[in-house]
């Protein structure tokens, strides 16, 4: 098959066949924005775990931006990325090479002493575009690094936070149950006073026993997952589990705002792993020009330089230039260029179809989350009016304890059904307090993102 014969590449938008993905109508189309940049988001442009405005917290979090293993993988991941970038650079540049020689020899039958020096100079002249191609391919694989960089820094430090919120929530379970244990040893020896003095029966007694046993039974596994939440603390922030951490806080806090999260067009914008995933499409399709282009001719042009002498000082006087342009081209080699041009292409239309599930799941990821918080308000509001109508149903299963007209077994439901509907409101502030860190972290958020990994840095 000739060289010449070669058809010219296809038009450079990424759509192979029946495969061409555009977003729906309602969110922007990122592929018309090659060079983006970055624009206000619709959420806080500030960083948002600073709401809370806790020193242990943000101290957590910049000592594991630093020390963390994971993130620190991405970044050198990020420096590969940027150093291939550099190499597929000089491509596009002359080689140049010099070499230089001094010869002497001792004895009566010396021959003169000479000095040579050579250089050469290379240039291919890219013509169809392979060297610029491979460039832009990998400076986009850098860009992509560089999203993968802040989508780490996004999700450690979203997990730092909800790890933080686990371990205060716990705290104050903690708290409510030992609260709870010391009400029930109280109620326990009122009954035991009562059977002693004949107006409570032994049932009433031992049933009081074994919902303070119950209640004894659950600290254990709260002070389990305390520490628990602490090793894991350890780890996120790049410290051995065995590490103190000393949290200080005994309540958790009031969740976060919900944020402005803007209309759904931003989102595409503001998600790092969306742009990486755009970015990585975009990467394979330069790769792909690049193998069209290495099926064809390639032209180099080169200049050889010697000059020779017996004295250094008149080196230059004798020199001999040679100038050269070459030209390559591949005439049989079994298909494999033409092989190697379909699989990059493929390689682009996975990427395409890989860009499509990243936008896909992002968007499903953000309206999941927007409903879990609606509801988890809701929620929260039900407990709350749960607790208060048991807590007044105790009371008067009380006082017709007291009376005589009920049962102790209807006071123990009672009490039972209140110290769970407490631990089940300290549950829902904390399912939604972390539903709200989930929410900012899905919104992504280039801007603070790079703020703050820019401050630490500084």
């Amino acid at each position: 098959m000739s060289a010449c014969a070669y058809t010219a590449p296809p038009d450079f938008n990424f759509n192979f066949g029946h495969n061409e993905y555009s977003p729906p109508a309602e969110y922007v189309d990122l592929r018309k924005k090659e060079n983006k940049a970055q624009t206000q988001p619709n959420t806080t442009t500030d960083v948002w775990w600073e709401i809370y405005n806790n020193n242990t917290l943000n101290t957590l979090i910049k000592n594991a931006f630093k020390d963390n293993p994971d993130i620190n993988q991405t970044r050198a991941r990020l420096n590969q990325a940027a150093a291939l970038a550099k190499i597929s650079r000089a491509d596009l540049l002359p080689e140049l090479t010099a070499t230089g020689q001094y010869k002497t020899q001792n004895g009566d039958n010396r021959t003169p002493s000479s000095f040579l020096l050579a250089s050469a100079a290379g240039y291919e002249i890219d013509i169809w575009g392979k060297n610029r191609a491979n460039h832009k391919s990998s400076l986009l694989e850098a860009q992509a690094s560089a999203d993968d960089l802040r989508a780490a820094a996004i999700t450690l430090s979203a997990s730092i936070v909800e790890t933080w919120l686990r371990l205060l929530s716990l705290k104050e379970e903690e708290d409510i149950i030992r609260k709870q244990i010391e009400l029930n040893k109280t109620v326990l020896q009122l009954q035991k006073n009562r059977y002693e003095m004949g107006s409570a029966s032994l049932l009433d007694y031992l049933q009081q026993d074994e919902t303070v046993a119950k209640a004894e039974a659950t600290l254990p596994d709260i002070l389990s997952e305390q520490d628990q939440a602490l090793h894991k603390l350890a780890v996120l922030t790049g410290q051995l589990p065995t590490e103190d951490i000393d949290i200080q806080e005994e309540m958790l806090p009031s969740p976060l705002p919900l944020p402005d999260h803007g209309i759904p067009s931003a989102l595409l914008e503001n998600r790092p792993d969306i742009n990486a995933a755009w970015n990585r499409m975009q990467s394979a399709g330069w790769a792909g020009k690049a193998a069209w282009a290495d099926r064809l001719p390639n032209f180099t042009l080169n200049v050889n330089y010697n000059t020779t002498s017996s004295a250094f000082d008149s080196l230059f006087n004798t020199w001999l230039l040679e100038m050269a342009a070459n030209m390559v081209a591949p005439v049989f080699d079994g298909g494999a260029k033409k092989a190697e041009q379909l699989r990059q292409e493929s390689i682009a239309d996975e990427k395409l179809h890989a860009y499509k599930g990243v936008v896909l799941a992002a968007i499903q990821e953000v309206e999941d989350s927007l409903s879990r918080n609606n509801f988890l308000d809701q929620k929260e509001t039900s407990v709350k009016r749960q607790l208060v109508a048991g807590q007044k149903t105790l009371e008067q299963a009380q006082i017709s304890y007291a009376n005589g007209s009920q049962n102790y077994i209807n006071v123990l439901n009672a009490i039972s059904n209140v110290q769970n509907l407490e631990r089940d409101l300290i549950r829902t502030r904390r399912a939604l307090a972390m539903e709200r860190v989930s929410l900012y972290r899905s919104l992504g958020g280039n801007i603070w993102i790079d703020r703050f990994l820019e401050e630490q840095e500084g």
